[in-house]
């Protein structure tokens, strides 16, 4: 078995050059595994699933279809940016919708992936925000506006977490301590392999807890690093996309 695993690629529409540089990224390198992992954050301003939201991102939409058709098996766990995604996704696009985490076994080795937006316990604020935008009152109310208005809403909220995310840890390494450790506490629960996006800061670090050697990789993003993770059924591997530009 073979998989390929992305994150927070933050597409903001349709036509962009990032856009177009993604779809092709799926065209032609996503459809070389089997199983296609995206773990939230792909795009920018997804707050519930629209008929305004399907047709600006109508592109992106098509090419996970056709991966699907063609007999992939592709998985969208929610990020902090494109959430409640409905049953658009499953039912008209044949993608797997999670949540909040997936957790599988490979080559005998336990995998957990998570998005990461839940990674720093001490981000109260972040998990307050969280909170509220993802209840059902909240998207009781924003079923009233107009699709267009909650796209912009959508923005605004995507600002905010952003806010969140930057004051709960303002130095890189420190960001990354945090998050590795994180990953040694899931670690102690069994799990083998940690893998999680959100802070956009690709790492890869290995420790051992007892008698196991474990695994934590962040994906990285592509805003700044286009980096992503390939899966041969042995060991993964970061990569970064050769084409930053069309």
């Amino acid at each position: 078995m073979t998989a390929i695993i992305v994150s927070d690629v933050h597409l903001r529409d349709g036509t962009s050059v990032k856009t177009t540089l993604f779809v092709r990224f799926l065209q032609e390198v996503a459809s070389q595994f089997k199983k296609i992992y995206l773990l939230g954050d792909v795009f920018d301003v997804w707050p519930g699933t629209n008929s305004f939201l399907i047709r600006i991102y109508r592109p992106v939409l098509q090419a996970l279809k056709n991966l699907v058709e063609d007999g992939h098996e592709v998985h969208f766990l929610e990020g902090n940016h494109d959430f409640r995604l409905g049953n658009y996704f499953q039912e008209q696009l044949g993608v797997i919708v999670h949540t909040d985490l997936i957790e599988e076994t490979w080559n005998g080795k336990k995998i957990f992936m998570a998005h990461g937006d839940l990674g720093n316990p001490r981000d109260l604020g972040y998990k307050a925000l969280r909170y509220v935008l993802r209840h059902d009152l909240t998207h009781t109310v924003l079923k009233a506006l107009p699709e267009d208005y909650i796209y912009k809403m959508g923005a605004k909220t995507s600002q905010l977490s952003r806010k969140y995310q930057k004051n709960s840890e303002k130095i890189e390494t420190q960001i990354r301590q945090t998050y590795r450790q994180t990953a040694e506490k899931i670690f102690r629960t069994g799990q083998d392999v940690v893998i999680m996006g959100h802070t956009h800061l690709p790492d890869d670090v290995t420790t051992l807890i007892g008698n196991r050697s474990c695994r934590y990789i962040n994906t990285g993003d592509w805003v700044t690093h286009f980096t992503y993770l390939e899966f041969d059924g042995t060991q993964f591997y970061t990569k970064t996309h050769p084409l930053k530009t069309l």
